[in-house]
């Protein structure tokens, strides 16, 4: 598939130098080898003004705000930034507020910002309020960066305008939100159960839950499988893409796919779809699933599987600790276990994959000048995740770690006046988090998993986890090619922001109802069909124009 001119560029600039370059923790220093910019040898202070909301979730030391901390010190004194707010918002909602008021009110625009609202992107980016940095990033951008980026070019879909780039994409785990299939192992255990290997697996598995006693009080209190259907059917947690997957290979609800032709199809209108539905309408009947999961969103979901109501569920390989954890708070002899998602009848699987940006993107203001001090920051920020320069050991010293020995501790009781809540210098900084290398984690837990030696901050620091956190953590390997994103991530169509709403709450009920038994199974070629008339069909015009455009 062609690529335009600029994604060409891009790739070219990205493999000069590469030589020696890892994502796996073991490059060089950027002063050694990666091109830190003009900015960073330069004796001149510069300023960049920013705006963010601050929640509870900001923890800083006594005498520390989001003005005057560790991190903005760091700043100033080591690359000559300023880093100051314009103003700050308690929650996420209220920052987007005040920022699209400042877009549609000509109030003056931070320099440096962050957006996660795709309408108000779309709206910056038709504003010719922010930059194109396109010839910023070829110029400043370290070696480093610009990989990550060539791998991960797709994510720069949701910021280019033609030959524009009007931001770039804050990159995350890009695995971090993909589901295992946790299983109570000691109702296994109970019942002499194998692993579910295929979903026909996965249902006996089901009806013994449901019918079995796997608690053993005597009552028929329990079922086989915990879902959320609130907000759809492809989820961070409570997830049931994978059951829709097994019969399709490749489309998920709500994820648009690549069909044979090479054009972009949704997944919810897909014919496998109405095979994956029938299969939860059977469960349901049967009486394997959440009584009320239509109306349950992701993490409320879970609340059957934490007071062993349920004995499976579909969440991260983080989920272990948080929420799932609290299952041993009500039986303290529940033991967890991770395993695949199970494949269909003809050995097809795929499941829900988020962006590899969480639709989390970081925008300038037109006339911001100093695209070299922000791309010389950049790249120091990520010293983080690769492990190498001033954050090879963490953030700051004190904050997020300290030295016993000469080598780092991460155990909070061990810092300086350690209290209840310990600091969070990961999140002072311009992208609110640290920056990721999409896929390094999971290659991370497995490789602990496989009996690695710790190495890397991130190895060193997970190496101490659960051993059944490690083997979850490394199924994301395992099941990579099971891997679906949607490949749709541009700003909404314009048919998108007039009918989407009122798109989803169609396919919601209608879903719903056939899983409940409410309507029959043939009952989704009438929701197709409405979906298409009434706005679907040019949405799927205008996704589509966008994909030929973006791939020209």
């Amino acid at each position: 598939m062609r690529k335009n001119n600029w994604m060409k560029m891009m790739a070219m600039v990205a493999l000069v130098g590469l030589v020696g370059c890892s994502s796996g923790g073991t490059s060089s220093s950027p002063s050694e080898s990666n091109g830190a910019s003009p900015a960073a040898e330069s004796d001149e202070m510069v300023t960049i003004t920013t705006a963010r909301p601050v929640g509870s979730d900001y923890v800083f030391v006594d005498g520390e705000d989001i003005n005057n901390n560790v991190h903005n010190k760091w700043a100033k004194e080591k690359l000559g930034i300023d880093i100051k707010h314009l103003w700050t918002t308690a929650d996420t909602d209220s920052y987007h507020t005040k920022l699209r008021l400042s877009l549609a009110t000509n109030d003056q625009l931070p320099d440096v910002f962050i957006v996660q609202d795709e309408n108000l992107i779309a709206d910056l980016m038709q504003s010719g309020k922010v930059k194109d940095i396109s010839v910023d990033y070829d110029k400043y951008a370290s070696e480093r960066i610009k990989k990550l980026y060539t791998d991960n070019q797709t994510s720069l879909n949701q910021v280019k305008k033609d030959d524009q780039l009007l931001g770039l994409p804050v990159l995350s785990s890009g695995d971090g939100t993909n589901p295992v299939l946790w299983l109570r192992q000691d109702w296994m255990e109970k019942l002499n159960l194998k692993e579910p290997k295929t979903i026909e697996d996965f249902e006996a598995i089901m009806d013994a839950f449901t019918n079995q006693d796997p608690d053993g009080n005597g009552k028929k209190d329990t079922f086989g499988f915990s879902l959320s259907g609130r907000n759809g059917y492809s989820n961070w947690m409570s997830d049931v893409s994978f059951v829709f997957g097994a019969y399709t290979g490749n489309a998920i609800p709500m994820h648009w796919y690549e069909a044979e032709d090479g054009s972009l199809k949704y997944g919810s209108v897909q014919p496998g779809a109405k095979k994956g539905l029938g299969k939860l309408q059977e469960w349901y009947k049967k009486g394997y699933l959440d009584a009320e999961f239509a109306a349950l969103d992701e993490t409320k979901a879970t609340e059957s599987f934490i007071q062993s109501k349920s004995g499976m569920i579909a969440a991260p390989a983080w989920a272990f600790g948080w929420p799932l954890g609290d299952t041993k708070k009500t039986d303290p002899n529940a033991k967890l276990r991770a395993y695949a998602l199970p494949t269909g009848p003809d050995g097809k699987s795929a499941r829900y994959t988020g962006f590899v940006n969480e639709r989390k993107v970081i925008m300038f203001k037109k006339d911001f000048k100093h695209m070299d001090a922000f791309f010389n920051y950049f790249d120091k920020i990520y010293d983080y995740s690769f492990g190498t320069g001033d954050f090879k050991d963490g953030f700051f010293e004190g904050y997020d770690y300290v030295m016993v020995d000469g080598k780092p501790e991460y155990d909070a009781k061990k810092f300086p006046n350690p209290s209840e809540k310990a600091p969070t210098p990961r999140k002072y900084n311009l992208f609110w988090n640290e920056p990721g290398i999409p896929f390094q984690e999971s290659k991370d837990w497995e490789y602990l998993s496989n009996g690695g030696e710790p190495k890397t901050r991130f190895q060193i620091q997970s190496a101490g986890s659960d051993k059944e956190r490690q083997r979850a953590g490394a199924l994301n390997i395992a099941m990579k090619d099971t891997n679906s994103p949607s490949l749709f991530n541009g700003s909404p169509t314009e048919t998108m922001r007039s009918k989407s709403e009122s798109l989803k709450t169609m396919e919601l009920e209608a879903y719903a109802k056939i899983i409940y038994g409410k309507e029959s199974i043939d009952s989704f070629d009438t929701f197709v069909a409405d979906w298409k008339s009434k706005g679907g069909d040019q949405i799927e015009k205008e996704v589509n124009e966008w994909y030929k455009n973006i791939n020209k």
